[in-house]
């Protein structure tokens, strides 16, 4: 099922508040190995044979084959052209992209009847506008998923919330709810085919830049997230094609409200309209590849599995 250009994130709701980090790889043309995927063309045509990429062997915590988080778990990705340009509405929010995104699975902790994975998440960014002289960007974010027999949640400032990488900056949740489902509502340890929204009532502070003597305000954020199951499709990456990816579609609506607004008849800002996101999962995978509404996409480059 085609998806309607539509939504997403946490960081764009509070964008006038703070400062936001955040085709097809060719086919591989080998001889293929025993249980090689192939795909042929008209009569007479050459085949072509494509390599499967790697799959995890291990059961997950939480029976989560969506996401295999086994401890030494990793999974790194590359941005790649995606051809299409952001919405008109985003074109002022539009966040310089990682060139690289690395997340490592550093502990799993069963804490009664749900497990706590600890993620460490790094970016890598090539801030410099010359080629020839590389200014790089590196940031480590320390990241949870806390799972269980019905729940299945993404610490916001990962990026597997929602496909946007990079966190936010000076920014902290005093109050993080959940007052309606799950981040992923899995069926059998995978995306099902019903839909699910994801509701968040959160209350932030933020913290000024040292020296600067500014004071900032904080704000209750609100956001509503429609998770989409769509068809099926295959992902070839740069280690292999991944056939029947489960292709997940994230719509978000959201606002803030700030402590102290300028005005005391002020409305909540509102996030921009047309915000959304796709991720592709493979069960004993993960994600392996991501297209957000800035039009950033992110294809898996290399992975560690159990």
């Amino acid at each position: 099922m085609p998806y309607e250009p539509r939504v997403r994130i946490l960081g764009a709701a509070l964008v006038p508040l703070i400062l936001l980090v955040p085709a097809a790889v060719a086919a591989q043309k080998k001889t293929a190995p025993a249980g090689a995927a192939k795909q042929t063309g008209p009569a007479g045509a050459k085949k072509v044979e494509y390599i499967k990429g790697p799959v995890g062997k291990a059961i997950a915590p939480c029976g989560a084959k969506i996401l295999p988080l086994l401890e030494g778990n990793k999974w790194t990705y590359g941005y790649v052209e995606s051809g299409l340009p952001p919405p008109p509405e985003l074109l002022k929010l539009i966040p310089s992209q990682p060139a690289t995104i690395a997340i490592t699975v550093k502990s799993v902790e069963v804490k009664g009847d749900e497990t706590v994975v600890s993620l460490e998440e790094k970016t890598t960014a090539d801030l410099s506008k010359d080629p020839k002289k590389h200014i790089y960007d590196e940031r480590m974010i320390n990241s949870t998923i806390t799972c269980g027999r019905t729940k299945f949640e993404i610490s916001p400032d990962s990026f597997l919330f929602a496909g946007e990488p990079g966190g936010y900056f000076g920014l902290a949740f005093d109050k993080f709810e959940r007052s309606k489902d799950t981040t992923w509502k899995l069926t059998n340890g995978t995306i099902g085919d019903a839909s699910w929204r994801e509701d968040i009532v959160a209350h932030f502070t933020r913290t000024a830049v040292e020296g600067s003597g500014a004071k900032l305000d904080g704000g209750k954020l609100e956001l509503e997230r429609k998770f989409t199951p769509g068809q099926p499709e295959s992902v070839n990456t740069k280690i292999g094609l991944y056939t029947g990816a489960e292709k997940l579609g994230v719509t978000i609506t959201g606002r803030v409200t700030l402590d102290n607004p300028p005005q005391p008849d002020s409305k909540p800002a509102e996030l921009p309209a047309g915000w959304f996101n796709v991720l592709w999962l493979v069960p004993n995978v993960g994600v392996v590849q991501v297209l957000n509404a800035y039009g950033h996409k992110y294809m898996l480059t290399d992975v560690t599995l159990k």
